[in-house]
């Protein structure tokens, strides 16, 4: 799934890779996906906050 290649190419902080995916995510994405894609990225990232 596209989303979960996106998170991955963050995580691996490729930035060319990223570009690329989310120009192709632009033609797919609606609202539903952009807060899936946030919530996937939000929740692969660390926390700054103790919990």
């Amino acid at each position: 799934m596209l989303i979960d290649q996106i998170g991955a190419t963050v995580r691996a902080g490729d930035d060319p890779a990223i570009r690329g995916l989310l120009a192709r995510f632009a033609w797919i994405a609606d609202v539903a996906v952009l807060l899936r894609l946030r919530r996937r990225l939000y929740g692969d990232a660390p926390r700054l906050v103790p919990a």
